[in-house]
C-alpha cells in the first residue's frame, strides 16, 4: 500500500469506529425518553404506608408506595426479560443520525434477553431506518441501514467516499465492534432510569385497583399521566407502563431467550481497509486519466 493509502487507512480507521459509538450514544439517549414521570428525589418514600395490615392482605390492590420497593428488587433480581414499545424518534435523538426520519415519528423498540445486558439484544425501527444491537460471549455487534450514512458523513474529512460504496460494502452484514463493553442499552438501565425518575408527588396521585387481564390477576395504578399494571400474583413483575407519549409491555420475566452470535459479520479493521483500497484506487484511476490528457495535449501541439 502507498503512503497515501497508509494515511487514509489510518485516518478511516481511526473514524470508522466512531458511528458504531454513535448507535450506542443514541440507544443511551433513549433513557432519556423513560421520564415517565416528573424527575423526583427518594423514589422508596412510602410515608403514611407502614404500620397495620396491608391492602393486599385485605385483598384489595396494595398502594404503589408499598409495593413499589418489592417491585424493583423483584425486577433487577430478575435473569431476563423482554420489552416491547415505541419510542419517539425526536426524543432519543435518533432524527439527527438518520436522514429523512422525522423527529415526530414514532418507532418502535424492543430489549429481550439478559437483564444486564451482557446477552442481550436491542432493536429500534421507524421509518425507512432502523438498527440492532446485540452482546454475545463478550463481544458487541450493531446492524442497520443508517451506518453508511453515518459512516460516510464521519469520513469527509479525510476519504472522498461514497454513500453507496459503503452502503454496498457492509450490506446486511453485522458489524463487529473493538473495545466494546460486551453489553448493549439493556432492559436493567431502562428499569434503573425509570427508577430514579420517579416522582412521589405523582405517586401519591395513582388510585389503585385489582383488575383481571388476559386471565391475570393484576394491580393496575392510575393517574392523569399514565398507568402502571403490576402482576397481582407471584413476584410483582412489571407488565405495561404508559404514559402520554409510549407505552411499554414487559413479558417473559426469566424466559426471555439470549440472541446468537450473528454468523455475517465484517469488522470495523476490514471497513477501514476496503474504504482505504477504494480510496487508492480512485486516486489512481484520476492519475491516469490526468497522464492520458497531457499525452493528448502534446500531441495536438
Amino acid at each position: 500500500m502507498s503512503k497515501q493509502g497508509n494515511h487514509t487507512h489510518r485516518n478511516a480507521r481511526a473514524i470508522v469506529g466512531r458511528p458504531s459509538r454513535a448507535f450506542f450514544a443514541s440507544a443511551g439517549s433513549l433513557a432519556l425518553v423513560l421520564g415517565l414521570a416528573a424527575c423526583g428525589e427518594n423514589p422508596f418514600d412510602a410515608s403514611g404506608e407502614a404500620g397495620g395490615q396491608s391492602a393486599a392482605d385485605e385483598g384489595q390492590a396494595p398502594s404503589f408506595g408499598e409495593i413499589q420497593q418489592d417491585m424493583f428488587s423483584a425486577m433487577l433480581e430478575a435473569d431476563s426479560v423482554t420489552i416491547t414499545g415505541e419510542v419517539q424518534a425526536g426524543d432519543a435523538d435518533l432524527d439527527e443520525y438518520f436522514t429523512g426520519l422525522d423527529e415526530d415519528a414514532v418507532g418502535d423498540l424492543s430489549i429481550s434477553g439478559a437483564l444486564d445486558g451482557t446477552a442481550s439484544e436491542m432493536t429500534f425501527a421507524a421509518g425507512d431506518s432502523s438498527f440492532s444491537e446485540r452482546a454475545v460471549d463478550g463481544e458487541e455487534y450493531v446492524q442497520g441501514e443508517g451506518y453508511a450514512q453515518l459512516l460516510a458523513t464521519e469520513l469527509e474529512d479525510v476519504a472522498e467516499v461514497e454513500e453507496a460504496f459503503i452502503a454496498e460494502l457492509i450490506g446486511e452484514q453485522w458489524i463487529q465492534l473493538d473495545d466494546a463493553q460486551g453489553q448493549v442499552f439493556s432492559a436493567e438501565d431502562f428499569i434503573t432510569t425509570w427508577q430514579q425518575e420517579l416522582d412521589n408527588e405523582d405517586i401519591a396521585e395513582m388510585t389503585a385497583e385489582t383488575e383481571t387481564r388476559d386471565g391475570q390477576e393484576v394491580w393496575v395504578y392510575s393517574s392523569d399521566d399514565g398507568e402502571f399494571v403490576v402482576a397481582a400474583e407471584g413476584e410483582p413483575y412489571l407488565l405495561e407502563l404508559s404514559d402520554e407519549n409510549s407505552h411499554y409491555v414487559f413479558s417473559q420475566w426469566n424466559e426471555s431467550q439470549a440472541p446468537e452470535a450473528p454468523e455475517d459479520v465484517i469488522t470495523l479493521e476490514e471497513i477501514s481497509q476496503a474504504i482505504a483500497e477504494e480510496q487508492n484506487g480512485e486516486t489512481a484511476d484520476n492519475g491516469a486519466a490526468d497522464e492520458d490528457a497531457d499525452q493528448t495535449d502534446a500531441e495536438t501541439t
